[in-house]
């Protein structure tokens, strides 16, 4: 049996996850193993591409078309059915630190954000954007100009008793760029790559990775768009603010549920009345050099 941390929590794997940190711990907080996934009475159910869900405040089960399907109950396990020995195990593991570990966290009554982050000063800036916002090589860039990486997707948010400020908590110690980046970025280690079929690779920085969790000072959302000339920012304030980022919760469609819902916008709201919220909108055609200045300002 396998153990590390990872997202907060002490977890047990009946198989290897290089993304996660080794870490040793005498109780689990979570156990993955390999066993059969049962029929569940769903509450909740919905597809998005090949994969489809099933929830109800318990369980989540999901499948995914040509691999396989999981389990997740309790907030405390992940099954996952037994998989053909031709399925790339590095697939099936992505998906248990995707929607698998979001059931987790969601069944924890805890709510991660789509989100990189960096600390500065013993303090959390996170970083989010959708795809082709520029996120992912502004927190390689920012790595390349020595500033220290805490998480690359996903940010674990947590309250503490008797603080004003929402802290974060880090997810695995990998960073995962487009070759695009790796070329902006003139990387040549191609050596992980995240999905068969797709130019995205993994870089791993488990020696100086950080699993302490730190308040959460300013939040950065990067956008791009076509009509956009220039890099424009602005700092974001009130309902404004509570709305750009609750747009960045990870997995959205897991907290829809009333109760989910009301906890999601007390810790939201928190975060963004402890917080800075800043908004960087650039053009599509950017130096990431430009953006990472931008960027860097407001650090």
């Amino acid at each position: 049996m396998y153990k590390y941390w990872g997202f907060g929590l002490h977890i047990t794997s009946e198989i290897e996850f290089p993304e996660l940190l080794p870490f040793d711990f005498k109780h689990a907080d979570v156990s993955i193993t390999i066993g059969e996934v049962p029929a569940i009475d769903a509450v909740t159910l919905f597809s998005m591409g090949r994969i489809t869900y099933k929830m109800n405040d318990r369980e989540l089960v999901f499948s995914v078309d040509g691999l396989t399907s999981y389990y997740v109950t309790g907030g405390n396990s992940i099954v996952i059915r037994p998989y053909p020995s031709d399925v790339e195990e590095r697939v099936v593991r992505l998906f248990v630190l995707g929607a698998g570990m979001a059931g987790i966290l969601q069944q924890r009554r805890q709510i991660p954000l789509h989100t990189a982050a960096v600390i500065v000063n013993d303090r959390l800036t996170l970083i989010a954007g959708q795809s082709g916002a520029g996120k992912s090589t502004t927190l390689a860039g920012l790595k390349k100009r020595q500033y220290k990486i805490f998480s690359d997707d996903i940010t674990v948010l947590e309250e503490l008793p008797d603080d004003d400020h929402i802290s974060g908590i880090a997810s695995y110690p990998m960073i995962k760029l487009w070759e695009n980046s790796l070329q902006t970025l003139q990387l040549n280690d191609r050596s992980f790559p995240i999905v068969p079929g797709f130019e995205k690779y993994g870089f791993f920085f488990h020696g100086a990775f950080d699993t302490q969790h730190y308040p959460v000072e300013r939040i950065i959302l990067l956008d791009a768009h076509e009509e956009t000339v220039g890099i424009h920012h602005k700092q974001l304030y009130g309902s404004d603010a509570f709305a750009a980022v609750v747009q960045h919760i990870y997995k959205a469609t897991f907290f829809r549920q009333p109760s989910m819902r009301a906890l999601c916008f007390d810790v939201i709201s928190k975060l963004v009345n402890g917080s800075e919220v800043h908004q960087v909108s650039r053009p599509l055609t950017c130096e990431p050099d430009t953006l990472l200045d931008v960027v860097t300002s407001i650090l």
